[in-house]
């Protein structure tokens, strides 16, 4: 395997997610400057899983048209832009305008970038290839809270917000020197994209990927909420114990990789969802700092699994000519239904009820969820 390109591949996805990551921490504090309720909050999200969602559809659609390279970067350009206007922003509605610009500036990386692993790897190293692209993202969540809570000292949370956005144009570089651009398999038809949809394991990929993304990140965008509003924890202690609890999930994401590739996705599915539902009703129950921690750490690390093991799985039953479209369906199907609405979801319910009521029911449906990838068949 040739690591220099798969090590620009992560750099890319890293300051891709962290881009999206970076909102969570610094929720309480866009809460306070605009004063909102929890719902209304939590609401920001759901406009950038909207465009997230609409713009992975379309690229997933298009991507072998429009070039998988030209996607990416183009992507990483516009998130630039928006981030220069979060600068300027100062009410609720131009918020929502720009978180959703946000959505779809990131949405075409993943679509894109996939076929590129695909078609870069061999076959039998793509566990072991995405699982260790997909590390980034378990980094970013370990990374951006602590990184979040130490730029807040010296910088405010737009000026950390615009340092980023200028990270963002370095690496597509590097990039597109080492990456490669996939072949057309053959033509996309009309009678190929509706074959697409008649297949069942791409409706129950989307399904078990609603319950997984709004596991872990709609649970991550709403924790600095919980834990400093309902539980009381101050700003950057509570950052500080937000990102260390991500650090299990940057080894989870490499090891489950080898794993799929020794004993299938279908089994690994269904033991990342199982765990994912448990943990997430064990941090509902957590009473103490101590427990909380565990169940925080626990949770963290179960829910990052599920993603890497999706990926291979839809990998592995699309042709490459409808790989990128497969992708976007899924994605888009999680993004929209799991990471967008939960946070909206779990902070209405915080408004009437608690955190902890919500977080509950979502733990309970997770862990429901795991019997569904019984429907899916391995070959």
């Amino acid at each position: 395997m040739r690591l220099l390109p798969l090590l620009v591949f992560w750099c890319l996805w890293f300051l891709n997610f962290s881009t999206r990551a970076a909102f969570a921490p610094i929720l309480p504090l866009i809460e306070d400057y605009l004063s909102l309720s929890h719902g209304k909050a939590g609401g920001l999200f759901f406009s950038l899983s909207i465009g997230y969602g609409l713009s992975v559809l379309v690229v997933g659609r298009f991507a072998h048209i429009l070039g998988y390279k030209r996607l990416v970067v183009a992507g990483f350009i516009g998130t630039c832009l928006v981030f220069v206007g979060i600068q300027w922003a100062g009410d609720y509605l131009t918020f929502h305008i720009l978180f959703f610009l946000l959505g779809i500036a990131t949405g075409p990386y993943l679509p894109s970038i996939i076929p590129i692993i695909t078609e870069t790897y061999d076959y039998r190293h793509w566990g072991k290839a995405i699982g260790f692209h997909d590390s980034a993202a378990s980094l970013s969540f370990f990374a951006i809270p602590i990184l979040v809570a130490f730029g807040l000292r010296f910088l405010s949370w737009q000026q950390l917000l615009l340092i980023l956005g200028i990270a963002s144009l370095l690496f597509p570089i590097y990039f597109w020197k080492v990456s490669v651009e996939p072949k057309k398999e053959m033509p996309w038809s009309e009678g190929h994209y509706v074959d697409l949809f008649k297949k069942k394991k791409i409706w129950i990929m989307g399904l078990l990927w609603v319950f997984a993304a709004g596991s872990c990140l709609g649970i991550y965008s709403i924790l600095p909420l919980y834990l400093i509003k309902e539980r009381g924890i101050e700003l950057h202690f509570a950052n500080t114990l937000f990102g260390v609890s991500r650090f299990g999930g940057v080894f989870v994401s490499i090891l489950i990789g080898f794993l799929t590739d020794r004993y299938g996705y279908r089994r690994m599915l269904t033991v990342s969802l199982l765990a994912t539902g448990l943990s997430t009703i064990c941090l509902s129950a957590a009473s103490t700092l101590p427990l909380i921690l565990i169940t925080l750490l626990l949770q963290a690390t179960f829910s990052l699994a599920f993603f890497p093991v999706g990926l291979v799985a839809i990998s592995k039953f699309t042709s490459l000519s409808e790989r990128s479209m497969g992708t976007g369906v899924v994605l888009s199907m999680g993004v929209i239904f799991g990471m967008g609405s939960t946070p909206l979801v779990l902070g209405v319910i915080a408004d009437h009820f608690s955190f902890k009521v919500g977080i509950l029911g979502l733990g309970v449906l997770t862990t429901l969820s795991s019997f569904a990838v019984r429907l899916l068949e391995e070959k």
